[in-house]
């Protein structure tokens, strides 16, 4: 190996990374930052270009780390010829990247020393050195994985919370849940308007939005009817604590994806200060459960109360109750009374309205919308079925290109097990675990682009599902519950509200004189 004492003329930059961000950590990137400023002046015509430093990143992928990728942006600009770093697993704990890495720099020019490894990237014997290295710092990123998950697991039996601080109602400090008020008190409130107000996710949403109660997010965003739903779901607010939801599948890539039983979950009951009572908690599971579940009658989406709280009187403004009297033929008559009238609280002179013609006037008024139910249900169906289709074929793709690379990697593994063995020459191997880098790396990217397009899909019967868009469409109770804002009750006509709608829809009322 040639001397870099004496190379001349070099715009040099160095490279370091801790894996925390704890103070330790903190003085030893302080302390790499002054080790390189001191051996760049050590040597004469280097020139110092920058010391790029990433804090609290791991080193199993080179995606994320924005000084490393600025540095990268530099020395392919031709700002930069030799880069320094201490050693492989400070670069990349990742072969495939390390490798990448350090030939398109190459291409370009610009060499990579690892002081403490020893190896230059300009050297005839330097990528493969370094392939070496960079094997054995994969591996035992590997094993930190592992010890870090088993760690955190024993963590979350003990009750440390794991998170990024994003639960609403709560703030996580030193692994533990403090409520806040303000915000726990707009949580009850969307738990109330779900269960008593009857009123569903966009429903909730919209009132949020306009009322100026900021979202989860913060300032500047909006409540939608994911966010209502997520916090109608959250076990949390019971005081019961879920963890491993969701799992990393790749400790090189860290991607993340829902834990569907793969890996043991951790539940703990009564694990911190709750924001809601257990029951109200349960009743709105169940609420949920039956809102979005098929009834076994004609198989409709079964939403009773679709009109609860939305009926009002244009002379009082009092709300309107039901009330169901049963006839001697053995029939229900439904009809909706003004409470200011029935109560006595006003003079209100409001007669009462039959429940059917309620439930026409929503119709009508949905009817007046520009939507054709039949051919919107026929093209949601295709759009299912096409969907389905892709999905399949995506899953199948997936499973083979996983096979292959796992195939891929058992033969690097055994190219370098001959090679220490001795059955292999340092040529044969070198050739054989870059061919195997090459594939590997394309296989990698053929994955990628596969998961990113992918959904998991459960196979479903179409034509059920057909028949039962175009029914909620023209008018079902479900779209009622969730498009119906209110009516307001006239003597000879009743006033539609919907979602969405600028201007409320006027249908004549007929009544029996």
């Amino acid at each position: 190996m040639s001397s870099l004492r004496d190379a001349h003329n070099l715009r040099v930059a160095a490279y370091c990374r801790v894996s925390t961000d704890k103070e330790d950590q903190r003085n030893s990137l302080d302390t790499q930052q002054i080790f390189f400023h001191s051996y760049i002046k050590e040597h004469p015509g280097w020139t110092l270009v920058d010391v790029f430093a990433d804090e609290g990143l791991s080193g199993t992928s080179t995606r994320g780390r924005r000084a490393f990728q600025e540095l990268l942006r530099r020395a392919m600009d031709g700002e930069v010829d030799l880069i320094l770093t201490k050693e492989v697993s400070r670069f990349a704990r990742n072969t495939v990247d390390t490798l990448q890495v350090t030939r398109d720099l190459k291409a370009q020019g610009v060499g990579v020393l690892f002081l403490n490894d020893g190896i230059d990237t300009r050297e005839n014997d330097g990528e493969f050195r370094l392939t070496i290295m960079a094997s054995v710092a994969q591996e035992e990123s590997r094993k930190i994985s592992e010890r870090t998950r088993w760690g955190q697991l024993q963590a979350m039996k003990r009750g440390v919370v794991f998170g990024n601080n994003s639960l609403y109602g709560y703030t996580l400090l030193h692994g533990n849940l403090t409520v806040l008020p303000e915000q726990a008190e707009i949580v009850r409130q969307v738990y109330h308007r779900f269960l008593e107000g009857h009123q569903g996710t966009h429903t909730i949403a919209r009132a949020l939005n306009q009322a100026g109660i900021p979202p989860p997010a913060g300032p500047g965003g909006a409540w939608s009817s994911t966010m209502v739903l997520r916090l109608l779901r959250n076990e949390k607010y019971c005081g019961d604590l879920l963890q491993k939801k969701s799992r990393t599948t790749d400790h090189l890539t860290h991607r993340r994806c829902a834990n569907d039983g793969t890996e043991e979950t951790i539940y703990l009951q009564n694990h911190h200060e709750p924001i809601l009572d257990r029951s109200t908690f349960e009743a709105v599971q169940a609420e949920l459960a039956r809102r979005s579940g098929l009834s076994t009658q004609g198989g409709r989406f079964s939403v009773r109360y679709w009109y609860s709280g939305k009926i009002r009187c244009s002379q009082c403004g009092k709300s309107f109750t039901v009330k169901r009297t049963r006839r001697v033929t053995g029939t229900v008559y439904t009809r909706f009374v003004c409470r200011g009238r029935l109560d006595g609280m006003t003079q209100c002179s409001m007669r009462s309205v039959r429940g059917e013609l309620l439930q026409q006037a929503a119709r009508q008024a949905l009817r007046q919308l520009p939507v054709d139910a039949p051919a919107l249900a026929a093209q949601l169906t295709a759009e299912l079925e096409t969907l389905r289709q892709e999905t399949s074929a995506n899953t199948q793709e997936i499973e083979r290109q996983t096979r292959a690379l796992q195939r891929q990697q058992q033969r690097r593994e055994r190219a370098l097990e001959a090679y220490l063995d001795g059955a292999l020459s340092c040529e044969e191997m070198r050739r054989l675990v870059e061919r195997c880098d090459l594939e590997l790396e394309q296989l990698h990217a053929q994955l990628r682009k596969l998961e990113e397009g992918h959904l998991q899909a459960d196979p479903v019967t179409l034509e059920p599902v057909r028949c039962l868009l175009e029914q909620e469409l023209e008018g079902g109770e479900f779209v009622l519950a969730e498009l119906v804002e209110r009516i307001t009750v006239y003597e000879t006509m009743l006033q539609v509200e919907l979602a969405e709608m600028p201007h409320p829809i006027s249908i004549p009322l007929e009544r029996n004189t």
